[in-house]
């Protein structure tokens, strides 16, 4: 089903496509030029942690869109309109999906199957350089704000005291499910702890969502934090990759990026963003510069004239 186009917006058709035999659903965001006659270059967006493609996914999508690029925003399994378990947040699990949405890409009319990228963000820019990893028909990657070793990342987010009970509760959770094949719900924040700007912005998402709220398996956590998106990134050159990091990020340390920055082959970019938070990335006045930066980087690296 399509939305017509109005006041120079794209139009919006909503799609499903299977990850695993799951079905997924999605939002592309078409240009309103008439399409070249290979196709639109196109582009796979990716949101974070616990995220719906009704977040400001939608909003670089739209962006992306305006720039020539045919973009598809989705739900992970298990979230937002999507099939699948619910209560799970299993990093390969997501990283399946987005290679599947690329391949749903290359299906479509209007498409070039060969100008294909990802831009993952927050969370799902780590999900994004390790399915770019395990895919080479994606020419392209963009990984905003992401996480580079999850496992640390997790730790960095606590004091000692603090992770060492969080590692003990995993682990006696771990026995439970050795038991009886179950474990414990809890709520994110259990696992992601946010810092006073991401706690405030969940806040304001949950009070014009209130459907979206969750809980995750306890066994999520322990998914999470075995994922290190650092040890792919050097599997995805040739192929060029975009970091866009935050200095000062109280959710996902700048230091991730940089980490990620360092482990990834040429051709590679980095655009530094300071004196904002992880979450002012999104807001309008920031995202379209940002945006202006990564739709010359696609261009560039997608032979796009």
């Amino acid at each position: 089903m399509s939305a017509a186009a109005a006041d120079g917006a794209p139009a919006v058709e909503q799609v499903t496509f299977y990850s695993d035999g799951v079905r997924l659903a999605g939002d592309v965001f078409r240009p309103l030029a008439h399409p070249p006659t290979a196709g639109f270059p196109a582009v796979v967006v990716g949101h974070g942690f616990g995220g719906i493609k009704q977040f400001f996914v939608g909003d670089i999508a739209r962006a992306l869109s305006g720039h020539g690029f045919l973009a598809l925003t989705f739900d992970y399994r298990g979230y937002g309109e999507s099939d699948g378990p619910r209560h799970r947040l299993y990093p390969l699990e997501q990283v399946d999906d987005v290679i599947a949405a690329s391949s749903y890409l290359r299906t479509r009319d209007d498409v070039d199957a060969d100008r294909i990228a990802a831009y993952g963000t927050s969370f799902g820019g780590g999900v994004a350089i390790a399915a770019a990893a395990l895919e080479p028909r994606l020419r392209a990657t963009v990984c905003s704000v992401g996480i580079g070793d999850c496992g640390r990342w997790l730790r960095s987010l606590r004091r000692h005291w603090e992770w060492r009970d969080f590692a003990a509760r995993l682990d006696r959770d771990r026995l439970t499910r050795a038991r009886t094949g179950k474990s414990e719900l809890v709520e994110p924040e259990e696992i992601m702890v946010r810092d006073p700007d991401s706690a405030e912005h969940e806040k304001q998402l949950r009070d014009r969502y209130p459907d979206r709220a969750f809980t995750l398996t306890i066994a999520s956590a322990e998914a999470i934090g075995r994922f290190r998106p650092v040890e792919a990134a050097p599997l995805v050159a040739p192929r060029a990759v975009m970091y866009v990091g935050v200095e000062g990020d109280g959710l996902t340390p700048y230091e991730e990026t940089l980490d990620l920055y360092r482990a990834s082959g040429q051709p590679k970019r980095l655009l530094t963003l300071a004196g904002i938070t992880h979450h002012q990335v999104y807001q309008p006045q920031h995202l379209f510069g940002v945006i202006e930066s990564v739709a010359a980087f696609l261009r560039e690296e997608l032979d796009i004239a």
